[in-house]
């Protein structure tokens, strides 16, 4: 299977809005190839939708495209039946532009179209297309070829809004921009095709990698928006498909998968969310350039992966940043601590299954506030995290508090959670049930380390090797033999790439080596069989839900360089 597939793989660049992709819109029953300038979050109906592409011959005869997506340039092919009859191909410049380059066919840009659109000629003779209801201007300009606007004036607006570049040879773009629009250089589409691909050489070290570790970095270039409006640094989305967020345990994972090449933008992941903090402490669920959303949170993993990321590269981060992030981690573990319990006697709670970033998990089927196994990790991990710094600084006072406090929230997990075979979830209102199911995330406790009772430890780990929730694909967030799972059940089965992360370092935390790698080994196999997808069904390993995620490409990378590393060694 061609992991490169425009169908499932968008079309864009590093710091860029500018996307092509295939998208199924509100009257199509097929999906059709858009451009589209995923701004402003993911709750808009339309995802950014501003045009659909199509293509005809010198007859008008609509022609049928197939595609080919590489990191640098989208290649089509235009068929009538098994006729070939031209070629198109599309690259992103510098800014917000697309560039195309064409010959003997028309090419025309579709606006989706909303109350307000229009078409107006400026003062300097170009057309604008005013897509009204996204706040966004198109400027098309023909370098060769000619270039026309198309529409009907309807009182107040224009229906059937179109962009048509023609001709012979044609070449031109298109400047997407929200106000003025801005004088950009004119560079060929060769030259854009080119630099494109220069700059992921540089992104990937210009190494030949196989093709599902350049799916995986492609994805987490392309997947790069720049910094404006609330994004105070350039931000990993999760996907240019649909989900056009920095969520706040997402951006820990991308961290991790950029971290090795590119720490600044690494740091950048921790800053964009963490600068969006309440007072409180309190982490917003996702931020995009528009806003941020606080209806919810998510785990606090960030202590955890921040460790990671310097277990693996001390220098990571500069004195000014481990300042930073030390000061927001503190800020976070109040928040915790201090709003989600009654008293320090209390485990800490999630008040939704999305503060726990298993949205739908079976341990929320009776609602919330819920306790759970991994909420106290988590916490305990930051603490210990947050020690280290102030150990670092020469703060000894202050490192000997966080280590109580990681010591203490151990002890109330043991205490409270664990039942002499796992570790259960309850509900905060009845602490003397525990909730059904059979969730990975009783197997969290095991990031730990040796600061989890030997006894504990051995138990969760005989139990993940015997009670089938580790398939042959990976960790199910569901055990398949529970009543809760569900194939395609987002949280209740399907395998995640952030737990199968957090499992393997659990398991290297209790030096259970052997099956760290059994655990790794079979999710980038999985990866390298079913692509990028969002998560992967966890009995026959198809990619399920988005097909192109951020997350599971850091996942896949970090975890493939570990993998290289032990082989190697």
């Amino acid at each position: 299977m061609a992991l490169f597939d425009f169908a499932k793989v968008p079309f864009s660049r590093h710091q860029r809005f500018t996307t092509l992709s295939m998208i199924r819109s509100a009257n199509d029953s097929e999906k059709q190839c858009f451009l589209r300038f995923v701004a402003g979050g993911d709750e808009r109906p339309r995802f950014g939708n501003l045009c659909r592409l199509e293509f005809f011959d010198a007859e008008g005869i609509a022609l049928d495209p197939q595609f080919s997506v590489s990191p640098e340039a989208l290649d089509v092919t235009l068929m009538r039946g098994e006729i070939q009859i031209g070629k198109a191909a599309f690259a992103i410049g510098e800014g917000e532009v697309l560039y195309l380059k064409a010959e003997n066919i028309e090419v025309r840009f579709c606006l989706e179209g909303s109350r307000y659109d229009y078409a107006f000629k400026a003062h300097d003779g170009r057309d604008c297309v005013v897509a009204a209801g996204e706040n966004l201007k198109l400027t098309p300009e023909a370098f060769e070829g000619v270039v026309r606007v198309d529409g009907q004036w309807r009182t107040d607006h224009a229906q059937n809004v179109a962009i048509c570049f023609s001709g012979e040879k044609l070449e031109g773009r298109i400047i997407l921009h929200r106000r003025l629009c801005p004088d950009m250089p004119a560079n060929s589409f060769e030259k854009t095709r080119a630099s494109a691909k220069r700059e992921f050489a540089r992104w990937c070290g210009d190494e030949q990698m196989a093709e599902a570790a350049k799916l995986a970095s492609y994805l987490l270039w392309a997947n790069t928006v720049p910094a404006g409006g609330q994004l105070s640094a350039p931000a990993i989305y999760m996907s240019k498909n649909r989900m056009i967020n920095i969520w706040s345990w997402d951006n820990a994972f991308s961290a991790i998968g950029v971290a090795k090449r590119h720490p600044q933008l690494a740091f950048d992941q921790f800053a964009v969310i963490f600068d969006q903090q309440d007072d409180s402490g309190l982490l917003p669920d996702y931020v995009h350039d528009q806003g941020a959303s606080f209806a919810f949170t998510k785990p606090p993993v960030h202590g955890w992966a921040i460790e990671h990321i310097m277990g693996g590269n001390p220098e990571a981060f500069n004195e000014d940043q481990l300042d930073y992030l030390r000061e927001k981690l503190e800020r976070q573990l109040s928040y915790w601590l201090t709003n989600t319990r009654a008293d320090n006697t209390q485990l800490p709670s999630y008040a939704h299954g999305n503060d726990s970033g298993w949205d739908n998990a079976s341990f929320f089927a009776q609602g919330g506030p819920v306790e759970g196994p991994d909420l106290p990790t988590f916490l305990a991990l930051t603490a210990r995290t947050i020690s280290k710094m102030h150990q670092q600084n020469g703060n000894d006072a202050a490192a000997k508090n966080f280590r109580s406090i990681e010591d203490q929230l151990i002890g109330l997990l043991v205490e409270k959670l664990w039942n002499g075979e796992t570790f259960t979830a309850r509900k905060q209102a009845d602490p003397h049930t525990p909730l059904p199911g059979d969730s990975l995330i009783q197997y969290m406790p095991l990031l730990l380390g040796e600061k989890l009772p030997k006894e504990i430890a051995n138990a969760l780990l005989a139990k993940l090797e015997s009670s089938g929730i580790l398939t042959n694909w990976g960790p199910a967030t569901e055990n398949p033999s529970s009543a809760f799972y569900t194939p395609d059940g987002y949280w209740r089965g399907p395998i995640w790439a952030p737990t199968t992360m957090l499992l393997f370092d659990g398991l290297m935390a209790q030096n259970a080596t052997r099956l760290a790698y059994k655990v790794a080994n079979r999710f980038t196999h999985l990866c390298e069989t079913s692509g990028m997808a969002e998560n992967f069904d966890a009995i026959d390993g198809a990619g399920v839900r988005d097909p192109a995620f951020a997350w599971t490409s850091a996942v896949y990378l970090r975890l493939r360089e570990i993998l290289a590393n032990q082989n190697g060694s």
